[in-house]
């Protein structure tokens, strides 16, 4: 038999129904099993920070996998094909094989676990809370961001456009200046050409 392995969302799964879906699945295999079809059901593992429920079949087809799961009425959300690498110089207190003796659905979840995986499942609830709250945070900080780079953008726009006022301005002035200069020097050479025309005729007068 080939393994598989199943994976199952269960972040809103109370552990009373995970263990309810344990046992229907366990029946489910013993149901479907029959001529031409085998498939075990050989353990489960639950990751509380995912909130996922991984289950461990030996079957000859993942169909025989859908077909135990639809006989239980357990959802799920994919089956993969999985290759067992586990070393064969590990012992058996090291290592449980997948050919050890079958235990029971019960004692995979066992009633004294159940405190412990509302914990986990609590913590996992709360882990997600969290995640969804950075996420928020994240996204206002974004928008914050995109405003801010924007009035960033105007603000460099209005920059540039006093500096070019400023560059017309001071090209004005340095026009202004240059005119006035030379309108002071046609004025000095104006009151020059009177001041000397005023002393020549007072000159002449004195000679008479």
């Amino acid at each position: 038999m080939a393994l598989y392995l199943v994976e199952r969302d269960v972040g809103a799964v109370p552990p009373d129904q995970l263990r309810l879906d344990q046992r229907a699945v366990a029946s489910a295999c013993s149901q479907v099993n029959g001529p031409g079809k085998r498939v075990r059901y050989i353990n489960s593992a639950v990751v509380p920070t995912d909130g996922r429920a991984l289950d461990l079949f030996g079957a000859q087809s993942a169909e025989t996998i859908k077909e135990v799961h639809a006989v239980a009425r357990v959802a799920y959300a994919r089956i993969v094909e999985i290759l067992d690498l586990t070393p064969g110089f590990l012992q058996p207190t090291t290592s449980r094989s997948r050919h050890s003796p079958k235990k029971g659905v019960d004692d995979t979840m066992a009633d004294s676990a159940a405190p412990e995986l509302t914990r986990w499942l609590a913590d996992g609830q709360r882990f997600f809370g969290l995640c969804l709250e950075l996420l928020e945070k994240s996204n206002r900080l974004q928008a914050r961001a995109h405003t801010l780079e924007t009035e960033n953008e105007m603000l460099r726009e209005e920059v540039a456009r006093l500096r070019h006022k400023i560059d017309l301005l001071q090209t004005e002035r340095a026009d202004m200046v240059a005119a006035f200069n030379d309108l002071a020097g046609h004025v000095t050479q104006v009151v020059d050409h009177i001041l000397q025309k005023s002393e020549d005729g007072e000159t002449e007068k004195g000679q008479a």
